[in-house]
This record gives structure tokens, sequence and C-alpha cells, in this order.
């Protein structure tokens, strides 16, 4: 599915009914203790890249960010509509993403997502992601998976 990727404002009222839904999920698939992602008004930070996906008719339908570090970036708030999965929306996304962390000449680019997120695990390994300990804050657990992708810049 043909779609336009840009930088957006993840307080726009649709982009934030996403994020809901992505919070929901998590909410319900893992404890509380292990959820990682960040709350809508830590993406408005001056270290984090928020993007989103419209459809050809305007309608967000996907969102991703990443924080920028030193000597990382880290991807977050990866979702796309379940209306609209299956559709490259998250492949877009995460090219897109990658893009623009070699723009920023980010070498390394680190994740967490969730044991029982097949979708996200197979996109991740598509583009090259390996499995990696965990890093930053995170401690390991049952529920997340740490991976990590060198960038060449």
């Amino acid at each position: 599915m043909k779609c336009q990727i840009d930088y957006a404002d993840p307080t726009h009222p649709h982009i934030t009914q996403l994020l809901r839904q992505s919070h929901k999920l998590m909410d319900e698939l893992f404890p509380d203790e292990t959820n990682n992602y960040l709350e809508i008004e830590a993406l408005l930070d001056k270290a984090v890249h928020f993007f989103a996906a419209q459809d050809i008719n305007g309608k967000y339908v996907g969102c991703g960010a990443f924080v920028l570090f030193s000597d990382y970036a880290e991807i977050k708030s990866m979702f796309v509509d379940p209306n609209y999965r299956g559709k490259r929306i998250g492949d877009a996304l995460l090219v897109h993403m990658l893009g623009t962390m070699a723009d920023n000449s980010v070498p390394v680019v680190r994740l967490e997502t969730g044991t029982l997120l097949k979708s996200a695990l197979n996109l991740y390994r598509k583009h090259g992601f390996q499995y990696c300990d965990a890093f930053a804050h995170y401690t390991e657990n049952n529920y997340s998976v740490f991976m990590e992708k060198k960038l060449i810049i």
C-alpha cells in the first residue's frame, strides 16, 4: 500500500488515537512492569524523532519514533492500525526511520519489543536486526526481546 511518511505531532488527535490503541494492546499482553512504551507527552522531547504514515486519503494509519542518544538510537512507538496490517506500512515506517538515522550519522540502532509480537519480530529480523543483551535502563525478563542493527554511515 502506498503511504506518505513525514515527521508528525504525536498530540494530533488521530495519532493520539493510534498511540492509545498501541498502549492498550501492550497493557493487555504484558505486565505493567515490563511495558516500556513512551507516554504521548514523552514523544515531544527534542531527542525524539516521531513519524506517522498516512494513506492516500490522508488518514493516519501507522506511527513510529526513534530517540537519539550520544552513541545510538532507539526505536519506540512502532504501531500500525490493525485494519491496515499486512500492507507493508511497518516496513515503510522502519525503512524511513533507518534512512533518517543514517542521515544523522547514527552508528547503531537498538530496540526493545515484546516476545508475543511475532509480526514485529519478523519485521525487525527481515531488516537485519539481531538479538542482543538488554541495554540502557532495561533488564532481562520473560516478556522483552532486545535487538540491534549497525548502520552504514
